[in-house]
């Protein structure tokens, strides 16, 4: 009998979004904290370095960010895409998840292009294939590896908890 054999190199702990699909978390760039609330944009005032090694002060615009980013704030686990970059300290986003100060973000190079998951606690499912395809599976037990390629872990209808994605 035919097996399918799982063999991940990298994981990461997904956050169910209706408005982005699960990052490339192999393209990583910074991380830091805003420092001004705004419903359609990050600001991080602390953005000002002109080091490429030091990703913690390095200017957006030096950095390389552009449109299609996902950004994740990782204070709610909420995210959101990158629809401009202003200036070196401010991104405007798509989606309103930093409209209060202090909320920590990691930005990653977009999407990409597949992963299987794991199911930590039970329940439903709601994912886009890298078909297009939209669909809920129902009743996913804990523990449960899910050979289906993803490319978006939906909020709405996703009722299992814990899920990781795996490449």
């Amino acid at each position: 009998m035919a097996y399918q054999k799982l063999q991940a190199g990298r994981a990461w702990s997904v956050n169910p979004s209706d408005n982005t699909d699960i990052p490339n978390i192999g393209v990583n760039s910074p991380t830091g904290t805003t420092t001004t609330g705004s419903a359609t944009q990050l600001i991080d005032a602390n953005r000002v370095g002109t080091d490429p090694n030091n990703m913690a002060t390095l200017d957006f615009l030096l950095a390389g960010i552009k449109p299609g980013m996902i950004i994740v704030n990782t204070t709610d686990s909420t995210q959101t895409t990158v629809v401009k970059v202003v200036n070196g300290t401010t991104l405007l986003v798509k989606d309103n998840v930093f409209t209060n100060t202090a909320k920590a973000y990691v930005i990653y190079g977009g999407t990409q292009e597949g992963a299987v998951l794991y199911i930590g606690a039970s329940g439903n499912i709601r994912v886009t294939t890298i078909g297009g395809d939209d669909v809920t599976f129902v009743g996913l037990q804990t523990g449960t590896f899910f050979p289906v390629q993803v490319v978006k872990v939906w909020n709405t209808s996703t009722t299992a908890a814990n899920i990781m994605a795996l490449w």
